[in-house]
């Protein structure tokens, strides 16, 4: 099944709960809260490999962390971001 990854993780904003920033999103991967872990293609290494080390799925996301913002509905740069709750998207779709 073909999603479309920015349409998705729009809805999973608007109506799911979602947080944003390195610690926090390999916080909430290491503690089982997360559902999915988004990382930008130029994520850190380090958080990359945190991320990893959990049994939460991960994506990377195509774009840099500066079109990863934007695409997010935030004026800043996202480079990692864990989604708790998807709400009415489809985003878990994109890692099967």
């Amino acid at each position: 099944m073909k999603i479309n990854v920015d349409k998705s993780l729009i809805k999973a904003v608007k109506t799911g709960k979602v947080i944003f920033g390195a610690n926090r999103t390999v916080e909430a991967a290491a503690n089982g809260s997360a559902k999915i872990v988004i990382l930008a293609s130029n994520c850190p290494e380090d958080i990359k490999k945190k991320s990893q080390e959990t049994n939460v799925p991960i994506m990377e996301y195509k774009g840099t962390s500066v079109e990863l913002g934007p695409v997010c509905g935030k004026p800043f740069t996202i480079a990692a971001m864990a989604i708790l709750d998807v709400g009415e998207s489809d985003i878990l779709a994109a890692t099967v």
